[in-house]
Protein backbone atom coordinates (compact mmCIF):
# COMPACT_ATOMS: atom_id res chain seq x y z
CA UNK A 1 0.00 0.00 0.00
CA UNK A 2 2.45 2.48 0.63
CA UNK A 3 4.23 1.57 -2.34
CA UNK A 4 1.23 2.41 -4.22
CA UNK A 5 1.18 5.52 -2.59
CA UNK A 6 4.89 6.81 -3.58
CA UNK A 7 4.01 5.55 -7.32
CA UNK A 8 0.73 7.76 -7.31
CA UNK A 9 2.67 10.78 -5.79
CA UNK A 10 5.90 10.07 -7.88
CA UNK A 11 3.66 10.16 -11.13
CA UNK A 12 1.40 13.49 -9.77
CA UNK A 13 4.42 15.36 -9.62
CA UNK A 14 5.65 14.22 -12.73
CA UNK A 15 2.98 15.25 -14.66
CA UNK A 16 2.51 18.49 -12.43
CA UNK A 17 6.26 19.15 -13.77
CA UNK A 18 5.45 18.56 -17.62
CA UNK A 19 2.03 20.47 -17.36
CA UNK A 20 4.11 23.72 -15.73
CA UNK A 21 6.83 23.62 -18.26
CA UNK A 22 4.85 23.54 -21.10
CA UNK A 23 2.71 26.72 -19.41
CA UNK A 24 6.05 28.62 -18.83
CA UNK A 25 6.97 28.34 -22.36
CA UNK A 26 3.60 28.95 -23.63
CA UNK A 27 3.79 32.13 -21.31
CA UNK A 28 6.86 33.57 -22.26
CA UNK A 29 5.73 34.18 -25.55
CA UNK A 30 7.71 31.56 -27.49
CA UNK A 31 4.53 30.51 -29.18
CA UNK A 32 3.38 33.84 -29.87
CA UNK A 33 3.95 36.05 -33.04
CA UNK A 34 4.61 40.03 -32.29
CA UNK A 35 3.97 42.34 -34.94
CA UNK A 36 7.04 44.64 -35.78
CA UNK A 37 5.48 46.28 -38.39
CA UNK A 38 3.29 47.78 -36.82
CA UNK A 39 4.88 49.11 -33.79
CA UNK A 40 2.42 50.90 -30.97
CA UNK A 41 3.27 53.96 -28.96
CA UNK A 42 1.09 54.03 -25.88
CA UNK A 43 1.98 57.86 -24.30
CA UNK A 44 -0.13 58.46 -21.37
CA UNK A 45 -0.44 58.03 -17.56
CA UNK A 46 0.38 54.50 -15.40
CA UNK A 47 -2.52 53.40 -13.51
CA UNK A 48 -1.28 50.47 -12.28
CA UNK A 49 2.64 48.79 -11.88
CA UNK A 50 3.24 45.14 -10.92
CA UNK A 51 7.00 43.59 -10.50
CA UNK A 52 6.46 40.39 -9.71
CA UNK A 53 6.94 37.21 -11.58
CA UNK A 54 6.68 36.31 -14.44
CA UNK A 55 6.59 39.76 -15.78
CA UNK A 56 6.52 43.34 -15.11
CA UNK A 57 2.99 44.82 -16.28
CA UNK A 58 2.38 48.43 -16.62
CA UNK A 59 -1.14 49.71 -16.94
CA UNK A 60 -0.66 53.31 -19.22
CA UNK A 61 -3.87 54.92 -19.92
CA UNK A 62 -3.32 55.98 -23.28
CA UNK A 63 -3.54 59.96 -23.52
CA UNK A 64 -1.72 60.81 -26.62
CA UNK A 65 -2.76 61.01 -30.31
CA UNK A 66 0.20 62.11 -31.43
CA UNK A 67 3.63 60.00 -32.13
CA UNK A 68 6.55 61.55 -31.03
CA UNK A 69 9.86 61.85 -32.49
CA UNK A 70 11.22 58.40 -31.01
CA UNK A 71 14.80 57.24 -32.41
CA UNK A 72 15.21 54.03 -30.35
CA UNK A 73 18.11 52.46 -32.73
CA UNK A 74 16.02 48.87 -32.56
CA UNK A 75 15.64 48.18 -36.59
CA UNK A 76 15.27 44.74 -35.74
CA UNK A 77 12.98 45.30 -32.86
CA UNK A 78 10.66 48.04 -34.74
CA UNK A 79 10.88 47.67 -38.35
CA UNK A 80 7.17 49.74 -39.66
CA UNK A 81 6.33 52.74 -38.91
CA UNK A 82 5.13 53.80 -35.34
CA UNK A 83 1.55 53.95 -34.93
CA UNK A 84 -0.99 55.47 -32.42
CA UNK A 85 -3.77 53.30 -32.67
CA UNK A 86 -7.40 55.45 -32.39
CA UNK A 87 -8.98 52.38 -30.09
CA UNK A 88 -6.26 53.05 -27.80
CA UNK A 89 -6.87 56.62 -26.58
CA UNK A 90 -8.81 57.17 -23.44
CA UNK A 91 -7.93 53.18 -22.72
CA UNK A 92 -5.98 51.82 -20.03
CA UNK A 93 -4.00 49.07 -21.61
CA UNK A 94 -1.81 46.40 -20.19
CA UNK A 95 1.63 46.04 -21.36
CA UNK A 96 3.99 43.06 -20.30
CA UNK A 97 8.03 43.96 -20.26
CA UNK A 98 10.55 41.61 -20.57
CA UNK A 99 11.35 39.81 -17.35
CA UNK A 100 14.83 41.02 -17.24
CA UNK A 101 16.60 43.01 -14.56
CA UNK A 102 16.43 46.17 -15.85
CA UNK A 103 12.44 46.28 -15.69
CA UNK A 104 12.28 44.63 -12.28
CA UNK A 105 14.62 47.56 -11.36
CA UNK A 106 12.01 50.42 -12.18
CA UNK A 107 10.04 49.28 -9.29
CA UNK A 108 11.57 52.21 -7.20
CA UNK A 109 11.17 54.73 -9.63
CA UNK A 110 7.87 54.49 -11.56
CA UNK A 111 4.90 55.19 -9.34
CA UNK A 112 1.00 55.25 -10.00
CA UNK A 113 0.58 58.81 -11.82
CA UNK A 114 3.71 59.02 -13.93
CA UNK A 115 3.66 59.78 -17.45
CA UNK A 116 5.59 57.35 -19.71
CA UNK A 117 5.93 56.46 -23.37
CA UNK A 118 5.57 52.72 -24.19
CA UNK A 119 6.58 51.42 -27.73
CA UNK A 120 4.79 47.83 -27.76
CA UNK A 121 4.52 45.15 -30.49
CA UNK A 122 0.88 43.38 -30.04
CA UNK A 123 0.78 39.23 -30.22
CA UNK A 124 -0.80 38.41 -33.20
CA UNK A 125 -2.11 35.51 -31.85
CA UNK A 126 -5.13 35.78 -28.89
CA UNK A 127 -5.23 37.11 -26.59
CA UNK A 128 -3.32 40.03 -28.53
CA UNK A 129 -0.85 41.16 -25.53
CA UNK A 130 0.79 43.76 -25.89
CA UNK A 131 5.08 43.33 -25.05
CA UNK A 132 7.00 45.68 -24.47
CA UNK A 133 11.71 46.10 -24.25
CA UNK A 134 11.69 49.89 -24.51
CA UNK A 135 9.76 52.81 -22.03
CA UNK A 136 10.61 56.66 -21.44
CA UNK A 137 10.24 57.33 -17.69
CA UNK A 138 8.47 61.01 -16.92
CA UNK A 139 12.07 62.25 -16.58
CA UNK A 140 13.17 61.33 -19.78
CA UNK A 141 15.11 58.56 -19.29
CA UNK A 142 15.03 55.75 -22.01
CA UNK A 143 15.25 51.77 -20.21
CA UNK A 144 15.60 49.11 -23.50
CA UNK A 145 16.69 45.82 -23.52
CA UNK A 146 17.46 44.08 -27.26
CA UNK A 147 16.89 40.44 -25.59
CA UNK A 148 13.96 38.14 -25.43
CA UNK A 149 12.45 35.30 -26.50
CA UNK A 150 9.44 36.86 -28.44
CA UNK A 151 9.62 35.88 -32.14
CA UNK A 152 9.05 39.10 -34.54
CA UNK A 153 7.07 38.46 -37.47
CA UNK A 154 6.47 41.48 -39.87
CA UNK A 155 2.80 42.34 -40.37
CA UNK A 156 0.17 39.50 -38.40
CA UNK A 157 -1.19 37.03 -41.05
Amino acid sequence: MLKALRHRILFSLIIAAGLTGTAVLAHHGVSGQYDSSSPIVLAGMVTRATFAPPHPVLSVRVEGREVPALDPNRPDEFTGPFIAREEDIGEVREVEFSPVGEFYALRDRIRVGDRVTVLALRNCRPPHELRSSWIQLSSGQVISYSGGLHRRVDGCS
